[in-house]
């Protein structure tokens, strides 16, 4: 892809788009809200649910819907780009651990499987009912074979999760960096090295080994492992990080995984906004597909807790920065 490509009509359609974004004062009503049906009618009166009233049971599906409607609103505008999978081969290694799973204990796993990969769904069923793989891309074959070997060693579902988070991951990688594109190449990094501080905070916590840590350490980011190690050691977690673009980040970490997990999402939701003021390349589309995939993630955090009973104050420490 050149690196001067540009989209004018697929911008200014984004920009179109953008509009539709739930806003902070969205949030933060929805949040408030004394009843969840109340809190749905605001979702409904946002366009989810295609405007019509949204029941509880209703209401992921709308998320789906919403999520599955803007991969393809992205996909179409710059078809036979592949820097849209770098946000859809999630939901493809996602699928491919539940239909292993399922494959190993025989239970039906069909309700956890979603939409949005780069390969439907039932391509991937139809291969795993067949045990024959060769419809699926390369990458994917590999990681399957490596997944069930590992399972065959350790008879541990944990591990199928790690050798398809790592595989999902080096995938993301190599798609960003055959796009020539700067921003998706550092938006990966960030992705990558987010992902491994959370891991990393978590097992800190849960005073697991360091060598744990190694194992599902993902490929990818700016931060390698001696910088993981050096924190794992010292008291102060966030000391292993002076120096690093997260160092400011990493304060947060004596705050509890809750709150830096919050704070990790606003941090990669601050570099994408950059995209906003870009006007003729790639970036608005890949800032559009962040905000709507954190915009839904926020929505059930809501919801979530909602149904929990969790006070609304609380619930509006956890909500994510918006996008608009």
């Amino acid at each position: 892809m050149a690196k001067d490509q540009i989209y004018p009509y697929a911008v200014a359609r984004i920009r179109m788009l953008e509009r539709s974004l739930l806003t902070w004062k969205k949030y933060i009503q929805m949040a408030e809200s004394k009843t969840i049906e109340g809190a749905l009618k605001i979702l409904s009166e946002a366009g989810y649910g295609n405007g019509n009233s949204l029941g509880v049971k209703e209401y992921e599906e709308a998320l789906s819907d919403q999520l599955a409607k803007a991969y393809a609103d992205v996909s179409e505008l710059v078809s036979g780009h592949r820097f849209m999978d770098v946000f859809l081969i999630k939901n493809d290694y996602h699928n491919l651990k539940v239909l292993m799973k399922e494959d190993i204990s025989g239970i039906d796993g069909s309700n956890y499987l979603v939409g949005g990969g780069t390969v439907r769904v039932e391509v991937l069923k139809a291969a795993f009912q067949m045990k024959s793989y060769d419809a699926l891309p390369e990458n994917m074959v590999v990681a399957i074979t490596e997944a069930y070997s590992v399972y065959g060693k350790t008879m541990s579902g944990q591990m199928i999760d790690i050798v398809m988070d790592k595989a999902a991951f080096k995938n993301m990688n190599t798609i960003a960096h055959e796009s020539s594109n700067h921003f998706i190449k550092r938006y990966v990094e960030y992705v990558c090295d987010i992902t491994n501080l959370k891991t990393f905070l978590r097992f800190k916590n849960m005073k697991k080994p360091f060598e744990m840590f190694t194992e599902v350490f993902v490929a990818g980011g700016i931060l390698g492992l001696d910088s993981f190690k050096t924190a794992f050691n010292a008291e102060n977690p966030a000391a292993g990080f002076k120096g690093t673009y997260y160092a400011e980040l990493c304060k947060n970490m004596t705050k509890g995984f809750t709150v830096f997990e919050k704070k990790c999402d606003d941090y990669i939701m601050l570099f994408i906004r950059d995209a906003k003021y870009k006007s003729l390349t790639l970036e608005p589309m890949i800032g559009y597909i962040y905000a709507k995939e954190t915009e839904v993630k926020t929505v059930r955090i809501i919801f979530n807790s909602k149904v929990n009973n969790i006070d609304s104050d609380i619930i509006k420490e956890r909500l994510r920065d918006a996008y608009v």
